[in-house]
């Protein structure tokens, strides 16, 4: 997948955990209802999964993988989106997911 795709999903993701978790932060979400209000799916879920959970941005419940919860970071970085705009945590997500630099693509 390219890697500004790979952002925009992992944005997207973040924002509506961000917005399913605004009541009761402290609940674990099922990943497959995230997936399904962002329409992400398959393979392209996983993928922006393992990349906020590798940038520090979701925690993934260890004794049932199919959940995760928002870390404070990224609480921080979702709830940044009413000050800043969505661009602004896209760039933020581009410096905390690994291999997902979009100035790699021109890079040689």
């Amino acid at each position: 997948m390219p890697k500004l795709d790979r952002l925009a999903l992992a944005t997207k993701f973040v924002l509506a955990l961000h917005d399913v978790s605004r009541r009761n932060p402290t609940s674990w979400r099922r990943i497959s209802a995230i997936g399904a209000r962002t329409g992400i799916k398959g393979a392209d879920l996983e993928g922006v999964v393992a990349d906020v959970v590798a940038a520090g941005l979701v925690e993934q419940r260890a004794d049932d993988p199919c959940l995760i919860i928002l870390t404070n970071r990224g609480w921080d970085l979702a709830s940044s989106v009413g000050r800043y705009g969505e661009s602004v945590l896209l760039l933020l997500i581009a410096h905390e997911i690994p291999d997902a630099n979009p100035q790699g693509d021109h890079a040689q």
